[in-house]
C-alpha cells in the first residue's frame, strides 16, 4: 500500500496547477462537515457509485486510505483514493476462491489475458498467492502479471510502428531505433516457447489488440 501512496503523491505532484486546484476542491466538496478531513461517513456518501455502493468494500478500502488509523482521511490520504478512483485500480479485485487480499490489489497482481481484450463484463484478475497456489477456477488459461502485460503491449506497439527515418543520423533517431530493438527483442521473447510467452504471444497475434489502454 505504502508504494500505491508513494505513486498517487508524485502523480498530483506534477498535476498542472489548475488540475491540482480541482483535487483540492473535491475534497472541500466531500468534506461536507468543513472540519478538513473526510470521515467514514463522508467518504460512503461520495464515493458510494465509484464502489458499487458495497458498504463492506468501503469499509474496509477506507481502512486501508486511512494511513495513520484515526478513522479520518486527511488531504495526502485523500489524493491516494483520488488516484485508486481515477485510475480504475480500486475496482481491480482477487477473483480467487475465498481470497482475503481486498479489498482491492496493491502490488503485482496476474491477469487473464482472455478476459482482458474479449471480456465486455471486466477483467479476471489474481493476486500472486491465488495464482500460484491455483486456488481459482476460471475458463481460461492464459495468464500474465501486469507489467509483463504493459511491456508487452509496448512492444507489441513498436512492431506495428514506422521506423525511422532511412539515412538518419540525428541522435533522437539512434535513440527511438536503440529503444524499438530492445522492445521488439522483448516482444521475441514473449512469444517464445515458455507458458507465460506463450499466453502473451497469443495477445500480441491480434494487431487489433496492440492499442495501450
Amino acid at each position: 500500500m505504502e508504494e500505491i501512496r508513494k505513486a498517487a503523491l508524485a502523480y498530483y505532484n506534477n498535476l498542472p496547477k489548475d488540475l491540482q486546484k480541482l483535487t483540492s476542491a473535491k475534497f472541500k466538496e466531500i468534506d461536507s462537515s468543513g472540519d478538513g478531513t473526510i470521515s467514514i461517513e463522508e467518504f460512503k456518501k461520495s464515493m458510494g457509485s465509484s464502489f458499487h455502493n458495497n458498504s463492506v468494500i468501503m469499509e474496509r478500502s477506507f481502512k486501508e486510505l486511512d494511513n495513520n488509523g484515526d478513522r479520518k482521511l486527511d488531504f495526502n490520504e485523500y489524493i491516494t483514493l483520488y488516484y485508486l478512483v481515477e485510475s480504475g485500480r480500486v475496482l481491480i479485485y482477487c477473483a480467487g476462491n475465498g481470497c482475503k487480499a481486498a479489498p482491492f490489489l496493491k502490488g503485482l497482481y496476474f491477469t487473464c489475458v482472455d478476459c482482458f481484450h474479449h471480456n465486455k463484463n471486466g477483467t479476471f484478475d489474481l493476486c500472486t498467492s491465488c495464482y500460484h497456489n491455483a486456488g481459482f477456477v476460471h475458463e481460461h488459461t492464459n495468464f500474465v502479471d501486469n507489467h509483463v502485460l504493459l511491456r508487452s503491449k509496448a512492444a507489441c506497439c513498436e512492431s506495428t510502428s514506422e521506423p525511422c527515418s532511412p539515412g538518419s543520423d540525428s541522435e533522437s533517431n539512434r535513440q527511438v531505433s536503440r529503444t524499438g530493438s530492445k522492445r521488439r527483442a522483448l516482444l521475441g521473447f514473449i512469444k517464445s516457447g515458455a507458458s507465460v510467452a506463450r499466453a502473451v504471444g497469443n495477445m500480441t497475434s491480434d494487431v487489433a489488440s496492440c492499442s495501450i489502454m
